[in-house]
């Protein structure tokens, strides 16, 4: 017996969740177990191109909750949310949802490389057309921001209202505003991947994952 579970993937683009990702899904579906991944940023593909539109954010995020949700409603054995999922924020819907149908919660939490692997990771080339685009400047930031929220998955930290913030997104001024102080991320796992651990966890993370969610 598994318990149905939820993994929340947590990293910045370029960080290698989508092959740890890949690597458990082909583990648990050689165990026979369903497995979806939901990704906000399959929404923004087109003809195996990555194509970012900011004004699609807010769609594509609630389409891709709506998808997440019908998997819920499903029973789906593991559900994962392959966002950046940087902040608790990002999170808390998912989470919140996973509660409500009782699933137990994994967050899976890669931390960043050097700011330049980041950068070499997102350049569009012939053999990867796929590849995000995402500037050095939104990267900066994003690894910045993962360090800042990354003492939230510890209920024992103090939150400091003027270091940990709430946002949300602002579709007609498309950025993020403040409004209040972050939550706490919601979980009853959590495994964290250094890069230097990176290639060698490959080969074990999906048996590692099939132990922990066993009953």
């Amino acid at each position: 017996m598994i318990k149905k579970t939820v993994i929340i993937n947590r990293a910045v683009p370029g960080s290698g969740k989508t092959t740890i990702t890949n690597c458990i899904v082909l583990e648990l579906k050689k165990n026979d177990l369903q497995v979806v991944v939901h990704s906000t940023d399959e929404y923004f593909m087109q003809q195996g191109k990555y194509i970012f539109d900011i004004k699609n954010l807010k769609k594509y995020h609630q389409e891709n909750f709506a998808s997440f949700q019908e998997s819920i409603e499903n029973q789906i054995d593991v559900i994962i949310c392959d966002n950046t999922n940087i902040a608790p924020w990002q999170t808390e819907a998912y989470t919140q949802l996973a509660r409500e149908h009782n699933y137990k919660i994994l967050i899976l939490t890669l931390d960043p490389r050097e700011l330049e692997q980041h950068v070499q990771s997102q350049l569009i080339t012939d053999e990867k057309t796929d590849a995000h685009g995402v500037d050095e400047e939104i990267l900066l930031r994003m690894i910045r921001e993962y360090e800042v929220f990354d003492d939230l998955l510890n209920t024992k930290t103090v939150i400091d209202p003027n270091k940990h913030m709430h946002y949300e997104w602002d579709e007609e001024k498309t950025k993020k505003i403040i409004i209040g102080t972050a939550k706490y991320f919601d979980s009853d796992l959590i495994i964290r991947i250094l890069p230097d651990e990176y290639k060698n966890i490959q080969s074990v993370i999906g048996s590692k994952i099939l132990k922990l969610i066993k009953e």
